[in-house]
């Protein structure tokens, strides 16, 4: 998720209720999403059409999100869960199905995107935005150096020792190792693991720091030549900095991520939310938030309406046979203790 900007606590914002109007005008609806996760304006116009009232609490990361629904918060209708997440909620029984295939806009849904094993039709779900984890690069520091794979950092030459950094995140940073060596990022072979961690091992000498706040900033500055970042959080710095900065995936593949916006099983607000489903899939809508969060968009009626900066950078939008590349960070179950164990004696070192 821009996760990128998944840090920052929890937070509520009440929007401003406007003149309420037709069938909602004492409706009311509440979100709970990722910080810094919807642009506010989509809030606001929403209310200002439909006169329902929408309030916002953000949460920090898949597990926060998930610790309070499971401990009984009331009062949510609509949640923005990781893929994978989407899949342990409704394994939990904690999500209903919003049946998107009879709301308007549901044909603009394109299907090529991230499917939960258990939404393979992505008719209990919308997906709402996709993104990737590469490497953001200062262009000086780099410098005649070729920066297209996994190795610059698992291998750095001389020149970039000292000048890298990579993610603080047991997942992001064991998984690029896995694909790096030529495994999948969901692997749980203690073998492959183990071929991981001494991959990161052998590294982490030569990195400079392992964060997950403020890459983009140092990039910029110079403080490091390579940052592992999120896409959206990426795009965002460019956007500061493009005669800087450049966004680059390594070609032997990255972590895709995307988040979908659910319907929560106790959600008070069911004829309300489904309406917010029916704005959000409006291309126009769905452009103009994709064009906010610098992130991509799965509505493919929206796509000519993204910034060209935007979708013309082939790291964020990028073709067909590199979105192939792309792997989906699935739910482990009990076997993500190994990646724990991994991570303890990466950490340790």
């Amino acid at each position: 998720m821009l996760k990128k900007l998944r840090l920052a606590g929890l937070i509520s914002v009440c929007m401003v209720t406007l003149s309420a109007s037709g069938a909602f005008a004492a409706g009311k609806l509440a979100l709970y999403n990722w910080s810094i996760y919807i642009d506010p304006e989509i809030l606001t116009d929403f209310t200002k059409e439909t006169g329902i009232d929408v309030t916002l609490d953000n949460y920090g990361n898949n597990e926060e999100l998930l610790a309070k629904i499971q401990a009984g918060a009331t009062g949510y209708d609509i949640v923005f869960p990781s893929v994978h997440m989407q899949d342990i909620m409704t394994q939990l029984d904690l999500l209903q199905p919003v049946g998107l295939q009879d709301l308007k806009g549901h044909e603009n849904i394109d299907d090529k995107y991230f499917k939960a094993k258990t939404d393979p039709d992505h008719q209990n779900c919308m997906p709402y935005n996709w993104g990737s984890t590469g490497l953001l690069v200062n262009k000086a520091m780099t410098n005649g150096i070729e920066v297209n794979s996994w190795k610059v950092v698992f291998d750095p030459p001389e020149a970039l020792k000292g000048k890298i950094a990579m993610l603080d995140d047991v997942r992001e940073t064991i998984g690029a190792a896995l694909i790096y060596n030529g495994y999948s990022i969901n692997s749980t072979d203690p073998k492959e693991l183990a071929a991981a961690r001494d991959t990161i091992k052998k590294a982490k000498p030569y990195w400079a720091a392992m964060l997950t706040d403020g890459v983009g900033d140092k990039v910029v500055n110079g403080d490091f030549a390579i940052g592992h970042w999120w896409s959206g959080s990426a795009a965002q710095t460019v956007d500061t900095a493009p005669d800087k900065v450049e966004f680059v995936l390594p070609k032997e593949g990255v972590n895709g991520f995307q988040e979908d916006m659910c319907l929560l099983k106790s959600a008070p607000d069911v004829k309300e939310a489904k309406a917010f489903f029916e704005y959000m899939l409006r291309p126009e809508v769905a452009a103009k938030n994709a064009n906010w969060l610098r992130g991509g968009t799965p509505n493919k009626a929206a796509l000519p309406l993204i910034d060209a900066a935007l979708k013309n950078n082939p790291a964020l939008y990028p073709d067909d046979a590199t979105f192939k590349t792309f792997q989906l960070v699935q739910d482990l179950g009990d076997k993500i203790r190994l990646w724990d164990t991994v991570w303890t004696q990466v950490k340790a070192e």
